[in-house]
């Protein structure tokens, strides 16, 4: 594990991320970097792609430091072509996503759309077909707004290229807003310089010539999208999908020969369930992360005979980007299949006493903080939170863990999400390992109900395994067994799936809601 006072920084590169992209993808030519909907783009189709959008974009009157709205739906690779061009001109990208960011709840309003587009300070917003009714309503809004519609489906920009000018390097790569677990959606502000480090450095540490496919099912605008651009970077081709179905990623994995991919821990619990997963060809498969919130150990004991030479779990928050690694090495030792790793060779961790700040020791229950590479500036126009999550170097994540003598990493939840069950503490990620690990149980989410009383009880919502014996008793007595009967859910609600985030982690917000839709008597409220 790095100590505190280690120099994290990844060595300086007077490289721009995306001129060594072009670069790469212009010696591809007519080779598919991209595929999307069955349609392969070339490299040459990319690379003219990116320049005559940054063409356009300076005919708008785009500046360096200026702000691009991105309102396309699903993983186009007109998403991927707008971001390198404001980069390249100096400008920072903010998605205006059609659902809520970091939840998968129901589509922006224009309202919350037009919201963060101002505090973002956008100059111009970048749309497609699909979206350009709304997109002309959030320019009526604001005034100012300039509006520029992508291409459809693998087609240059129109407009002939200028000749490039000299790339610039914005002082904020995106602004991603997270709501979070509760609470209005907040703008994180990642810095250029460190996104543009971990590209260039993780592309060139990937061996010369490896074959590369990797498959995106996960929004470009969050996490993957830097994972993308690290593949293109590598020489890889990237296969581009609107979603994740278990059965369609299978089938890709194997048609396509895919090396990689990156997928929420309720979709990794898809596939494992998922009647094709046995009869799959897997051998080309060398990295499957997996991420979003810690997963069960007897889940990934069962996925270790078919997906163990590949699964390697990332654990990372919006603000602090990656933070530990559970290799598949580590993946074939049972004790740490209840870690999410060790920190990545650019991060620095502590744990620290949520109150006082105290760094703590060994197997001490505390606040994971972090410092990084590509950890967020701060929150957009809120220097109260920024000052609370971001001091003396370290950013606090809000999550609960402890580290081993070896460095490994084990949470137990947020700090927020801690259910006091008359005099114990109750981690809501501990009983969801427990849950997970039941042979007819697919996946569980953890959280606080307040009574009549004003006292706290653990309620469950729960995934059962189809044609398994579900049974709300039986599992209540499963965790009791296992922790302790307070420990135990007093309500379970019974679904069919746990509702995602665009970050791959459950939306407890979402989960919340759905117990609140049901009677507050009784042991079992199926849904």
């Amino acid at each position: 594990m790095p100590e505190p006072d280690a120099d994290l920084d990844l060595p300086p590169s007077p490289e721009h991320y995306v001129t060594r992209i072009l670069d790469v993808v212009r010696r591809r030519a007519d080779a598919p970097v991209l595929r999307w909907r069955d349609q392969d783009v070339s490299g040459t189709s990319l690379a003219a792609s990116v320049h005559a959008t940054a063409a356009a974009l300076r005919d708008l009157g785009l500046r360096p430091d200026d702000t691009v709205g991105i309102l396309i739906g699903g993983n186009r690779p007109a998403t991927l072509t707008t971001r390198y061009a404001a980069h390249l001109l100096g400008a920072s990208v903010v998605h205006v996503s059609g659902v809520t960011p970091g939840t998968s709840g129901p589509g922006l309003s224009l309202d919350a759309q037009a919201r963060m587009l101002r505090e973002a300070n956008a100059s111009v917003l970048v749309t497609d077909e699909e979206h350009a009714e709304r997109a002309a309503g959030l320019r009526d809004v604001l005034p100012g707004l300039r509006l520029l519609t992508a291409p459809e489906g693998s087609e240059p920009a129109a407009g002939s290229p200028a000749a490039a000018a000299a790339p610039r390097r914005p002082r904020t790569a995106n602004v991603t807003y997270t709501s979070g677990s509760t609470g209005r959606p907040k703008g994180v502000c990642m810095p250029f310089e460190g996104w543009n480090a971990t590209v260039l450095w993780a592309a060139s540490a990937v061996p010369s010539g490896a074959a590369i496919t990797f498959l995106a099912v996960s929004p470009l605008s969050h996490s993957v999208g830097l994972v993308v651009d690290i593949m293109i970077a590598a020489g890889g081709t990237v296969l581009l999908r609107d979603g994740f179905d278990a059965g369609t990623v299978l089938r890709d994995i194997a048609r396509h020969r895919v090396t990689g991919t990156m997928i929420g821990v309720p979709n990794l619990y898809a596939l494992l369930d998922h009647p094709d997963l046995p009869h799959t060809d897997l051998a080309s498969l060398r990295q499957l992360l997996y991420v979003g919130c810690p997963a069960s150990p007897a889940r990934l004991a069962r996925a270790l005979p078919f997906l163990g030479h590949a699964l390697t779990q990332n654990y990372g928050t919006t603000e602090a980007g990656r933070i530990t690694v559970l290799s598949p090495a580590d993946h074939r030792r049972p004790d740490l299949l209840d870690t999410v790793g060790r920190p990545s060779p650019d991060v620095a961790v502590r744990i620290c006493d949520p109150d006082s700040g105290r760094v703590l020791g060994p197997d001490e229950l505390g606040e994971v903080c972090v410092r990084s590479t590509n950890m967020m500036t701060g929150y957009l126009d809120d220097p109260d939170l920024t000052a609370r999550v971001l001091r003396d170097g370290w950013l606090r994540t809000g999550d609960l863990g402890r580290l081993d003598a070896e460095g490994y990493l084990r949470l137990s939840g947020r700090i927020g999400d801690v259910i006091k069950a008359g005099d114990v503490k109750v981690y809501p990620a501990e009983v969801e390992h427990v849950l997970a690990g039941h042979p007819d149980v697919v996946d569980a989410c953890v959280y606080a109900y307040r009574d009549d009383n004003g006292l706290e009880q653990v309620h469950a919502a729960v995934v059962p395994r189809p044609g398994g014996a579900y049974d709300a008793d039986a599992l209540r007595r499963h965790v009791a067994a296992a922790m302790t009967a307070k420990h135990a859910p007093v309500v379970f609600v019974r679904c069919d799936r746990l509702p995602v985030a665009a970050s791959g982690k459950v939306d407890r917000r979402q989960v919340r809601r759905l117990g609140l839709l049901h009677p507050r008597s009784g042991s079992e409220h199926p849904s």
